[in-house]
């Protein structure tokens, strides 16, 4: 996805928040914006088998991108709350970014939405779940997402939980994709953050 392809939803959600739709730095083969590179043709052939479920992937450029979003919400007003939301490979940056905040002396968001998303470098990652502790976190996925397995969505979803997240799951039907539902339910998290 691109920025762009978000960016009317916002005004849809008639929220006097602040909403910022950051480009990936990447062009991607489908015409869109990717976090790190990625290999259109061996994801093609993963996709062949199902949907992916990509925990033991760490993606070449995980750090650059996190220090990239790093960046851009340190640029934000600091006396305001931050929701980092993410759709897909967004979502997986998302939770990399919270998992890493304090080590790399980041702003911490006040709360995460994680869209058709999955977990990413779990050998990083696990050790760092107790990072989680008290933090609202909104994990949507499709039933039907051909995508990312709904069961990656479900371990999202657990490992959220097991660092002592307050998580809302919100499985919906559907495939990789947001539906009304799911800007629902940002809207009424960013309204109670």
């Amino acid at each position: 996805m691109r920025g762009a392809d978000l960016a009317p939803f916002a005004e849809a959600l008639h929220s006097e928040a602040f909403w910022l739709f950051p480009d990936a730095p990447l062009a991607a083969a489908s015409g869109g914006r990717t976090w790190w590179p990625t290999d259109s043709e061996a994801r093609i052939r993963a996709l062949d088998a199902g949907p992916l479920e990509l925990s033991a992937m760490d993606p070449p450029g995980r750090a650059a991108a996190r220090a990239q979003l790093a960046s851009l919400i340190s640029a934000l007003p600091a006396d305001q709350a931050v929701v980092l939301a993410g759709f897909s490979q967004g979502g997986m940056l998302a939770m990399d970014y919270a998992l890493h905040a304090r080590e790399t002396k980041s702003r911490a968001p006040a709360a995460l939405a994680l869209f058709s998303s999955t977990r990413i470098a779990l050998a990083d990652w696990a050790p760092r779940a107790h990072e989680l502790a008290s933090q609202r976190v909104l994990v949507a996925h499709g039933r039907d997402d051909r995508e990312l397995a709904f069961s990656a969505g479900e371990a999202l979803r657990d490992f959220a939980i097991a660092g002592g997240a307050n998580v809302t799951w919100l499985p919906f039907e559907g495939g990789h994709e947001l539906p009304f539902v799911v800007w629902r339910a940002l809207k009424k998290l960013v309204r109670e953050v």
